[in-house]
């Protein structure tokens, strides 16, 4: 499971503690710069639209952009190295796998922001755009799935990490 992580991010492991908040910092840092790429994607997608006369959709881009700026932010400004993950010596496996599969939870969710945003795209440069509304609304409900992810995992790093376990 974290093998697939650690093409994604060099180094990446919650076993021993000193790699620990590196791991922690290098996820949410990859979740921000690919975010900020799906943001900048959105960029080009409302010039296009905007060239296509589709001035509606528009706000739906814009409202977009600021869910995922938001989203930006609270990965920015969370808290970082006050859990227990990162200043107990001793965290149990069950703990350590939990944190392990809420990254592969995180990145499997940006894989699919990632995705839809690129679709999209890619329809508005055809010049598909009948179904674009509906499109936009789909990567919003994406943003939001990994936002919750992402914050269930945050509530998951204030336990216990000694007898912290799978349940959330």
């Amino acid at each position: 499971m974290s093998k697939l992580i650690e093409k994604i991010i060099p180094g990446y492991g919650y076993r021993v503690q000193k790699d620990r908040l590196n791991s922690d910092r290098a996820v949410r840092d990859k979740l921000s710069r690919e975010l900020k790429k799906s943001y900048n994607t959105l960029n080009e997608v409302g010039d296009l639209a905007y060239k296509d006369g589709r001035r509606d959709v528009l706000e739906h881009i814009k409202d977009l952009q600021s869910t995922i700026d938001l989203f930006r932010n609270e990965i920015e400004n969370a808290s970082y190295g006050l859990s227990p993950l990162f200043k107990e010596a001793k965290v149990s496996d069950d703990a350590l796998d939990r944190m392990v599969e809420f990254d592969r939870d995180l990145f499997s969710e940006l894989e699919v922001v990632t995705k839809a945003t690129d679709l999209v795209y890619d329809h508005v440069l055809k010049g598909e755009t009948s179904d674009i509304i509906l499109q936009m609304r789909k990567v919003k409900r994406d943003v939001d799935n990994l936002r919750n992810i992402f914050l269930d995992r945050a509530d998951f790093l204030m336990k216990d990490m000694a007898t912290a376990g799978g349940g959330v």
